[in-house]
C-alpha cells in the first residue's frame, strides 16, 4: 500500500514539475464558484440581500453562475508556484498601489460556500480561510480519493454462522416479548378480574347470601322428597323386584309414568338450578346444570316413548338424573353457604386487623383490607372452568356415540334409552361439588377460628407458598414472655431501666412493652439516643448522654467481649443484658412459656411441608430456642439481621389484595389459613381430575354395553351405583379439606 502511494506521489510531482513554468493571467484567481462553471456545474447561489461584486480585472470574461446555458469553455491553468520570498516580494508593490489609489473601495465580493461531503450540507468557510486552489491541495485530494477506493475494495470480515444465528434469533426473541406486551397491553380485561363490578356494601351483600341460602335449603328440603322416592322405587326394582305388584311389570306405562313423574317433579323443585343454567349460559359458560338439563330431557323423552309405545321392558335411567339434579342444587347451597360465613365474619368484625399477603419470602401476615373480597369470592374454580371446556364435547360425544349405536346396528328405536345411559353413565356426579364442597368445608373450619378466605381465588392464591413469614408475636404473644427478675452491676436501678427502655423503644423490640410498664413503675422517663447500630450476633447498640450502651443476649456480650456474671444460672441464657461503656450494667430475666395453640400450629406447618422464615427482633429467639421449647424441629430459616429487620417492616404493611382475613392474634390462625388454602387447592384439583376420570370410564363402558345391546347390564339400579362410587372421592377429599 505505501509503495502504491509513493508511484502516484512521483506522479504528480512531475506533472506539477513540467507545468511549473506556466503563468497565471495577472490578478486572476480561481474560486469553487468558477471551477465549477468551467466544468458546467451550477455555483452556490450568493445570498439574495448582497449585491454580485465585480469580477476582478484581467479575466477573459465574466462567470456566469447560472445554467448550463450560460456555460463557455476555458483552459485550466494551474497557477505558478513561488517560494515565500518571491511572494512577499510581489505582494509589497500591489500593497503600495492599492494605497496611493483614491478611489474608493469596491463593493466586498460575497464569499462563496463549499460543499463538504454530502451534497445537501453546504458549509460557509471562515473569512481567513483562502479559497485558492494550489497543485499540493490537488494531489493530496487525488491521493486520498485513490486510497479511498483501494480501501473499498476490501472486503469486510463476516461473522461466523453460529453467532449470525445466535443474533437473529435473539432479534426475533425480542420482537416477540415486544409484541406479547403490546398484545396484553392493548387485550380487553377480563370479566371478573380486570374490570370488576364495583362491591356492594357487605351488609348488603350478606342479606343477599343469606336469601339464597335460606331459598336454596328450602329447595333442597322439597326435592329431597320426590328423590327419596325414586330411589327407592329404583333400588327395590333392580334388587328386590318380587316386593313389588306384578301390574308393575306387565304394565310398561305404570313403570314409566312413576319414574319420569317423580324425576319432573325434582326438577319443579329446584328452579334455582334452571336459573343458574340460563344466566351461565348467557355468559357463555357451560356449567354442570345444563349438562343435568340435557340428561333430564333425554331421560323424559325416554320415559314417554316407553309410555307411548309400551314396549319398555326396564326401569327408565330416572334415578341418576334426578340424584345429579340435586346435586347440582346442593353445590348451590354450599357456595352460598361459604360466602354467608365470610361475610359475616367481615360484617361483625369490620376491619380486618390482619391480612395474608404472597410475597418472595413467602406468605406474610400484614394489616387486613375488605376491599376486593367480595369479587374475589365470586370467581371460578378450576371444575368450573374445565366444565366450560370439556362438557360440550362429552355432551357432543355422547349424542354421536348414540348415533353410530342406533344407525349401526339398525335399532333405531332405541336411540333415547341408548342416548340416556350414555349421558347418565358418563356425567359425573361429583362434577357440581369439585370446588364447591371443598370451599365450603374450608370456610366452615376458618370461620370457627376467627378466619375467612375469598372464595377459592383466595386460597389460590396462598395455596402455592411454601414459606411463612413469622414475627415474635406470632412464636411468643404478649403474654408468653414473663419478666421475673433483675440483676444489676456496679449502677443504679435508676439508670439502668431508663436506658433499657430507650434502647428497646429505639430499636422497635418485641419486649418494649415490658421494659415501658417497669419504667412506668419506677417513674422514670426515656432518654434521648443516637447512633442506632444492630449486629448479627443478636444485640443492639445506641449512644445515650455520650455513653455507648448495648443490649442483647449473652452470645451477643460474649462476641462483644464483655464480661458476665460469674454466677450465672440457667434462666439467665434467655435474660436481656445490659452494658454502658464495656462493662456488663444489668441482667433482666426473662422466662418464656410455649403455649400449646404455637406448638400445634408448628407441627401443622411441618405435616404440611411449610418452612417458617423467622423476621424476629429479639435476640432470644433462635432456632435452637424453638425446637428446645415446643419439641418440633420445623427447620425454620434465620436469615441475616438485615433481612429479618426488613421483614419485619414489611408485616407493618397493608395487603394489596384481600385473600383473607384474621381476626385473631398468634400462629394458629395464620397457619391455618395458609395450610387449610393449601389443601383446598390440592383437594380441588384431584376431585376434577377423578371426576373426569370417571366420565370417561363410564362413557367407553356403557358405548361397549349399548354396542353390544347388553341392556341388563345398563339398569338403573346398576348405573346409580356406578355413578355413585365416582362421587365417594370428591365428598372424601372435600371432607379431608378441614382435617389437618
Amino acid at each position: 500500500m505505501s509503495d502504491r502511494r509513493d508511484d502516484i506521489l512521483d506522479t504528480l510531482t512531475e506533472s506539477k514539475r513540467l507545468v511549473g513554468d506556466l503563468e497565471l493571467p495577472t490578478g486572476e484567481e480561481y474560486s469553487i464558484n468558477s471551477i465549477l462553471t468551467e466544468f458546467g456545474q451550477d455555483a452556490a447561489e450568493p445570498a439574495p440581500e448582497e449585491e454580485t461584486a465585480q469580477e476582478p480585472t484581467g479575466q477573459t470574461g465574466p462567470i456566469s453562475h447560472g445554467g448550463a446555458g450560460s456555460r463557455r469553455a476555458k483552459v485550466l491553468q494551474f497557477p505558478k508556484i513561488f517560494s515565500r520570498s518571491e511572494e512577499a516580494a510581489e505582494a509589497a508593490p500591489e500593497e503600495e498601489a492599492t494605497t496611493e489609489e483614491a478611489a474608493p473601495a469596491p463593493q466586498e465580493e460575497p464569499r462563496p460556500v463549499r460543499r463538504v461531503k454530502s451534497p445537501s450540507a453546504w458549509v460557509e468557510p471562515t473569512p481567513e480561510e483562502e479559497m485558492r486552489l494550489s497543485l499540493e491541495d490537488v494531489m493530496a485530494h487525488t491521493v486520498d480519493s485513490v486510497m479511498e477506493e483501494e480501501d473499498d475494495e476490501v472486503l469486510e470480515e463476516r461473522f461466523p454462522l453460529g453467532e449470525q444465528i445466535g443474533y437473529v434469533l435473539a432479534n426475533i426473541g425480542e420482537k416477540l416479548g415486544s409484541l406479547r406486551r403490546r398484545a396484553a397491553s392493548a387485550r380487553p380485561e377480563e370479566p371478573g378480574r380486570r374490570a370488576e363490578p364495583p362491591e356492594p356494601e357487605i351488609r348488603d351483600a350478606l342479606r343477599e347470601e343469606r336469601r339464597l341460602c335460606k331459598r336454596r335449603k328450602r329447595q333442597l328440603v322439597i326435592s329431597a322428597l320426590p328423590l327419596a322416592a325414586l330411589l327407592a322405587v329404583t333400588v327395590i326394582d333392580t334388587w328386590w323386584p318380587t316386593i313389588l305388584p306384578a301390574l308393575w311389570r306387565e304394565l310398561a306405562l305404570l313403570r314409566c309414568g312413576v319414574a319420569g313423574g317423580l324425576l319432573l317433579l325434582t326438577c319443579l323443585a329446584a328452579p334455582d338450578v334452571w336459573r343458574r343454567a340460563v344466566e351461565n349460559l348467557k355468559a357463555r359458560r357451560v356449567p354442570a346444570e345444563a349438562a343435568a338439563a340435557v340428561a333430564v330431557l333425554a331421560v323424559l323423552g325416554e320415559c314417554i316413548q316407553g309410555a307411548v309405545t309400551g314396549r319398555m321392558e326396564y326401569l327408565p335411567l330416572a334415578a341418576p338424573a334426578a340424584l345429579l339434579v340435586w346435586l347440582c342444587l346442593l353445590g348451590g347451597f354450599l357456595e352460598s353457604r361459604s360466602r354467608w360465613d365470610s361475610y359475616r365474619l367481615l360484617d361483625l368484625g369490620g376491619c380486618p386487623p390482619y391480612g395474608v399477603a404472597v410475597t418472595k419470602a413467602g406468605a406474610c401476615k400484614q394489616k387486613g383490607r375488605r376491599e376486593g373480597f367480595y369479587n374475589r369470592s365470586r370467581r371460578s374454580d378450576p371444575a368450573a372452568a374445565s366444565q366450560t371446556i370439556l362438557l360440550p364435547l362429552l355432551l357432543s360425544g355422547c349424542t354421536v356415540l348414540a348415533g353410530v349405536v342406533c344407525i349401526g346396528g339398525d335399532r333405531a328405536e332405541d336411540f333415547l334409552h341408548v342416548w340416556s345411559a350414555l349421558l347418565t353413565a358418563s356425567l359425573p356426579l361429583g362434577l357440581p361439588l369439585c370446588g364447591t364442597l371443598a370451599v365450603s368445608c374450608l370456610s366452615r373450619r376458618l370461620n370457627r377460628s376467627g378466619c375467612a378466605v375469598a372464595g377459592y381465588a383466595g386460597a389460590r392464591a396462598l395455596g402455592g407458598v411454601r414459606r411463612m413469614v413469622v414475627t415474635d408475636g406470632d412464636v411468643f404473644p404478649l403474654n408468653a414472655v414473663v419478666y421475673e427478675d433483675l440483676k444489676l452491676n456496679k449502677e443504679e436501678i435508676s439508670k439502668v431501666i431508663p436506658y433499657a427502655a430507650t434502647v428497646a423503644r429505639a430499636s422497635a423490640s418485641p419486649l418494649h412493652p415490658i421494659f415501658d410498664q417497669m419504667l412506668t413503675h419506677q417513674g422514670g422517663a426515656y432518654c434521648e439516643c443516637t447512633d442506632l447500630r444492630y449486629y448479627e450476633d443478636g444485640g443492639v447498640s445506641v449512644t445515650i448522654h455520650g455513653e455507648n450502651v448495648k443490649m442483647g443476649s449473652a452470645y451477643f456480650m460474649k462476641k462483644s467481649r464483655i464480661p458476665l456474671l460469674r454466677d450465672s444460672n440457667a434462666k439467665m441464657k434467655t435474660g436481656v443484658f445490659l452494658a454502658v461503656d464495656g462493662e456488663l450494667a444489668a441482667v433482666f430475666i426473662l422466662k418464656y412459656k410455649a403455649t400449646g395453640n404455637v406448638d400445634w400450629a408448628l407441627r401443622a406447618l411441618r405435616r404440611s411441608r411449610i418452612v417458617p422464615v423467622l423476621a424476629v427482633r429479639d435476640s432470644n429467639v433462635t432456632p435452637g430456642l424453638i425446637k428446645n421449647m415446643f419439641r418440633v424441629d420445623t427447620k425454620p430459616i434465620y436469615p441475616d439481621v438485615s433481612t429479618r429487620l426488613s421483614l419485619s417492616e414489611q408485616s407493618g404493611e397493608t395487603v394489596p389484595e384481600a385473600n383473607a382475613v384474621i381476626y385473631r392474634e398468634g400462629l394458629m390462625p395464620f397457619a391455618e389459613t395458609v395450610v387449610g388454602s393449601r389443601r383446598c387447592c390440592r383437594m380441588v384439583l384431584w376431585s376434577t381430575v377423578l371426576c373426569w376420570l370417571g366420565s370417561l370410564c363410564g362413557l367407553l363402558l356403557s358405548y361397549y354395553l349399548t354396542s353390544v345391546a347388553a341392556y341388563s347390564a345398563l339398569g338403573a339400579g346398576y348405573v346409580l351405583v356406578f355413578a355413585l362410587l365416582w362421587l365417594l372421592p370428591t365428598v372424601l377429599l372435600g371432607d379431608l379439606t378441614r382435617r389437618y
